[in-house]
């Protein structure tokens, strides 16, 4: 009875035991999820504050829109189907073209002179003057000025009708239908005509160029002009209204853009800007715009836009997604990192098993490069169409490398080649070397047996005569093969004395 109870106790106690392990491991867990649950709420209700302060604007444009550079969500649009006039925002396709037409970068060094035709697009560029391929796009990204875009088109294709072709076959190529180009620099034609959706389309494209990006971020650049042996600089100033040294006038987000006013048939401003806000890229579009209003429309825009956009991150930024090979460089072969956060958007019908993301290395990519230079591109996919790319970088400089390195072999494995094979070398050289004393070696024993041999034979035939044995024996018996094997150890020796000569 005695030992029942000591078992009943104890089974109680290990009951005990357990039931208190369980509520201090549920307090445990609470007490690291509640942190977890009270940063999401706080963080939810900053959002839903910050949606509160931040309001639509009163937008006169006729038609807009605010559509994701990440994620190609359309957060805002008006009337974003309306086919108008693309105005200045179609040097951003011109732009697209003639990069597309470039062999590689040398092409930029290459200058354009100004004819009588090109004057009736502009006076930035006198008659006669020479202008490189370089200053000309500067000219034209920065100031959007349609005498450089036209002057491109004309040095990009054979002619101004072919180049203008290509324009519109890339616009098939980005999957629009709603756009007609009918000359580089965006005048007033009736045959051109674009859509706010389309030239949202258009500019995410564009961003994805560095050279195009670059441009475009620029508040001014002077670019030089010759005529004979004289030189004119000239100051481009930007025609992006929300960049601004001054923060009071500016947004501080605004990472490119471009403006300009046609006065066919009426004054009619066009407004592209691209703005980047933790790691979100959104991209607004003004069409038919008062050039006055531009500006604070656009900002107000961007700003709501900001509170309503979707931000569910694929990947992380300052990740490492794979290696890129660069042909002549120290190193060959550098890693690459995700150059900020990767958004996607599926629409409330879809699912997120839509999603897909594929890693596209560049070809091509030759040495000197520095740190932060493109690489390739983390390209995000809903439903096998890519929405939305993330730029991929390198962290460090790579200098031209070593004359193997044109072949893809990097200088610390030319330095490991190198060392293998002199290692490999110096070990055959061994072995022969070891081998070759060996054989001496053996040689030598062999000769050594040979003469001692010799000489006992000799000791054994100087005795037979001293002693007066005859060779022939006793009797019939055979002759005795003493002299025979005397004479094969004198031939042996002397093959061996033909070979040391030898």
């Amino acid at each position: 009875m005695t030992g029942n109870r000591n078992s009943n106790i104890s089974i109680r106690i290990r009951r005990m035991a357990g039931i208190i392990s369980a509520v201090l491991i549920l307090v445990t867990a609470i007490s690291f999820v509640l942190p977890f649950y009270t940063y999401a709420e706080e963080e939810e209700k900053e959002k839903k504050s910050k949606q509160a302060e931040v309001k639509m604007p009163d937008v006169s444009s006729s038609s807009y829109i605010v559509m994701s550079g990440s994620t190609s969500e359309v957060v805002l649009d008006k009337h974003d189907n309306r086919k108008m006039q693309p105005g200045c925002i179609t040097i951003l396709m011109t732009a697209m073209v003639v990069i597309d037409n470039m062999y590689d970068d040398t092409e930029l060094k290459n200058t354009v002179t100004i004819n009588d035709e090109l004057t009736e697009y502009g006076n930035t560029f006198k008659k006669g003057e020479e202008v490189s391929v370089k200053d000309l796009m500067t000219t034209m990204l920065v100031g959007a000025d349609a005498q450089a875009a036209e002057a491109l088109a004309r040095y990009s294709a054979s002619s101004r009708e072919i180049f203008i072709n290509e324009m519109n076959s890339k616009c098939l190529q980005l999957g629009i239908m709603d756009t007609q180009f009918s000359n580089a620099g965006g005048s007033f034609s009736q045959k051109q005509y674009a859509t706010a959706r389309d030239l949202a389309v258009i500019t995410q494209a564009a961003m994805r160029y560095q050279k195009i990006k670059d441009a475009l971020a620029l508040k001014s650049a002077s670019v030089i002009a010759k005529k004979k042996d004289k030189e004119r600089e000239i100051e481009i100033v930007s025609s992006d209204l929300l960049l601004s040294d001054d923060p009071k006038k500016g947004y501080e987000n605004i990472k490119g853009g471009i403006a300009g006013t046609m006065a066919e048939p009426q004054n009619t401003s066009q407004f592209a800007a691209v703005a980047i806000k933790d790691d979100m890229e959104l991209i607004c579009i003004l069409m038919d715009s008062k050039q006055s209003n531009m500006a604070a429309e656009a900002k107000g825009l961007l700003e709501y836009a900001d509170t309503k956009v979707t931000k569910n991150v694929i990947v992380k930024g300052d990740k490492k997604v794979g290696h890129a090979r660069i042909k002549g460089g120290a190193s060959t072969r550098v890693a690459a990192y995700t150059e900020h956060r990767g958004y996607a958007y599926v629409p409330p019908e879809g699912s997120e098993a839509l999603i897909q993301t594929q890693v596209v290395m560049f070809d091509g990519l030759q040495a000197p490069m520095k740190e932060g230079d493109k690489v390739g591109e983390f390209r995000i996919f809903v439903a096998d169409e890519l929405k939305g790319t993330v730029d991929l970088i390198i962290k460090k400089d790579v200098p031209i490398g070593w004359a193997p390195s044109k072949i893809y072999i990097s200088n610390l494995a030319t330095v490991m080649i190198c060392t293998v094979l002199g290692l490999t070398i110096l070990f055959f050289v061994r072995v022969t070397s070891v081998r070759k004393r060996r054989e001496k070696r053996r040689e030598a024993i062999r000769r050594q047996k040979i003469r001692a041999m010799a000489r006992k034979q000799l000791e054994i035939d100087e005795d037979r005569r001293r002693r007066n044995w005859t060779a022939t024996g006793y009797g019939n018996m055979p002759p005795r093969t003493t002299d025979l094997r005397r004479e094969q150890l004198e031939k042996e020796m002397r093959e061996q004395q033909q070979k040391q000569q030898e």
